[in-house]
């Protein structure tokens, strides 16, 4: 198993474990999961619970290994199909329907949510869980960067010399900001930690628009070139038509399909790089997920040069001076997972 599935399926223990009583309940039951990408989730969940159906879906082929094929061949199939389009064709056949990490992919969330509550027989489980794209301290406070751009060639936080990448500072700039090539130049320019008790359908809003849930709204700028690798993954996601900025309204659009009862909404805290004297558990599952969360960065390349207005070099600059913030271990982040449940009326 990956190293990312092993952490979530770590961190989302309690959750899993609800998934499983559902799906115990009967002799034969069927889980449909949304965006199943390698089908790590699937083997997992197959090899505890033999007498289920899984079908697991996704915009491409999934890439199983002969030993991922060989141990649930029996009891999971994987089809190709983009849920942009739509899920008739499998109204009504499900007794779980599990969704995580799906938004950046969604043209239309909040009618993806709908369409895939539609899947779902009456009294199944629906199991959301998507990540805010945002990190925090060990206040659980977001890491902001009050400006809009990034140059990693600068020092930005005192005592923190980041490093330059050889590329030269202009002497007749003083600006600590670097502009993607799109605006026109490229010169330098203006553990798991759970909550046990769910909240309300209607989480903290999603970054920039508000205090939400009544969290501060700053943080110390000790990671900046993380901080706007993230929102330049937003920003370029959201050009290439995708739904990502409303994930925090995850539990309102769940609750709003008018599809569900008991909608339970819970955040999910993944380490990262954990606080000074936590518990081994803790740093057990930030061993496993901070290779996953680098990978990450590598993975959103293409994207950023597509749609976020990098050359390459410049990109290569931000993912370098993001990826020694992660591995340097200094600061401490987590990560915010929301995860929403209910039960098909």
């Amino acid at each position: 198993m990956c190293s990312e599935a092993k952490a979530l399926d770590m961190a989302f223990e309690s959750i899993y474990a609800l998934v499983e009583a559902h799906l115990k309940k009967r002799v034969s039951t069927t889980c449909l999961d949304v965006g199943s990408a390698r089908g790590y989730w699937i083997d997992q969940m197959a090899s505890k619970i033999p007498s289920t159906q899984f079908t697991g879906v996704d915009l491409v082929p999934a890439k199983r290994s002969q030993k991922s094929r060989t141990s649930s061949s029996s009891s999971s199939s994987f089809e190709v199909h983009d849920v942009n389009g739509g899920l008739e064709r499998y109204q009504a056949s499900f007794d779980v329907v599990h969704v995580r990490n799906l938004t950046q992919g969604i043209q239309r969330f909040s009618s993806c949510i709908g369409d895939i509550a539609e899947t779902l027989r009456p009294g199944g489980l629906g199991v959301f869980i998507e990540w805010d794209y945002q990190v925090y301290n060990s206040s659980r406070v977001a890491y902001t960067f009050s400006q809009a751009t990034f140059d990693p060639s600068r020092r930005v936080v005192p005592g923190f010399q980041a490093p330059s990448f050889g590329r030269p500072s202009s002497s007749s700039s003083s600006s600590l900001f670097l502009t993607p090539s799109s605006a026109g130049s490229s010169s330098a320019s203006t553990s798991s930690s759970t909550s046990s008790s769910p909240s309300s359908p209607f989480p903290p809003s999603f970054p920039g628009s508000g205090n939400g849930g009544g969290r501060p709204t700053t943080s110390t700028e000790q990671i900046p070139a993380l901080v706007h690798f993230l929102r330049a993954v937003v920003r370029a996601s959201t050009a290439a038509g995708s739904h990502i900025s409303s994930v925090g309204h995850l539990g309102a659009f769940v609750q709003r399909t008018y599809q569900f009862k008991d909608v339970q909404v819970r955040d999910v805290w993944v380490p990262v790089n954990p606080q000074p004297g936590c518990d081994p558990q803790e740093r057990k599952l930030a061993a496993e997920f901070r290779p996953a969360f680098v990978g990450f960065l590598n993975s959103c390349s293409p994207l950023l040069l597509s749609h976020g207005g990098y050359t390459a070099t410049e990109l290569s600059s931000l993912e370098d001076a993001a990826r020694i913030e992660i591995m340097g271990g200094k600061v401490p982040m987590y990560v915010r997972f929301i995860c929403v449940t209910g039960i098909k009326i």
